[in-house]
């Protein structure tokens, strides 16, 4: 089955949920980054922590490039980071709640 979890960053990035239960966000430039968590048990702690280590990882990619495709500046990529990675923390809690207590 697939499953993915949706993250929106200020670069416009959002990883996608579950196919039933996806989570949609806001993108500035609309680009959609999707990370696979389906081969991941999220009701352990092994399965989400690899769920966040994918998400840091698509969100470290996701922030690399402006809309126009040129590099942005490390402070740049930092703050759409940070950005990324506060709106996802929720996602990510979301579904591993929905995972060990159902939902």
């Amino acid at each position: 089955m697939f499953k993915t979890l949706i993250v929106p960053a200020i670069a416009g990035l959002a990883i996608l949920a579950a196919p039933a239960t996806a989570l949609a966000g806001e993108t500035n430039s609309g680009t959609i980054v999707r990370v696979a968590v389906g081969d991941l048990n999220l009701a352990t702690d092994q399965g989400a922590t690899e769920m966040k280590k994918r998400v840091r990882s698509a969100t470290y990619q996701a922030c690399l490039y402006a809309e126009n495709g040129q590099l942005v500046s490390p402070e740049e990529q930092t703050a759409c980071v940070r950005t990324a990675q506060a709106k996802a923390k929720t996602q990510m809690a979301q579904k591993i709640a929905n995972s060990r207590f159902g939902g």
